[in-house]
């Protein structure tokens, strides 16, 4: 199973050039001690110092570090600006809900979702 920490970040202009330093900094330290993880920087599209910070990983890890890197980051970050911290677990399909669909889909059950 796949676990994502969301780390949101709104700044201030005079801060975006070094939030953006610190986090190329960070994701480059980051992805080369750690291989299995997955890191990826979004800044919006419409507000030049809103920024989304994606660590995805395999929940199942044992490494400690890992575990907590979302949360060390959102402390981190607080220094320049607000921060917003939320971790998702993947949600598995089973095959019911697959099976259910596909008879829906086919005109069962009444043809209704």
């Amino acid at each position: 199973m796949t676990r994502l920490d969301i780390i949101e970040l709104r700044t201030v202009r005079k801060n975006r050039e070094a939030v953006e330093a610190f986090l190329w900094r960070w994701q480059t330290q980051v992805l080369a001690e750690r291989k299995a993880l997955l890191v990826k920087i979004y800044r919006q599209a419409e507000l030049e110092t809103d920024f989304s910070i994606h660590v995805q990983y395999d929940s199942k890890t044992q490494d400690a570090d890992v575990c907590i890197l979302g949360e060390r980051l959102a402390s981190d970050l607080k220094d320049f600006g607000l921060v917003n911290h939320t971790v998702w677990v993947e949600q598995e399909t089973g095959k019911k809900t697959i099976s259910k669909f596909q008879e829906i889909k086919k005109g069962g059950k009444n043809g209704r979702i």
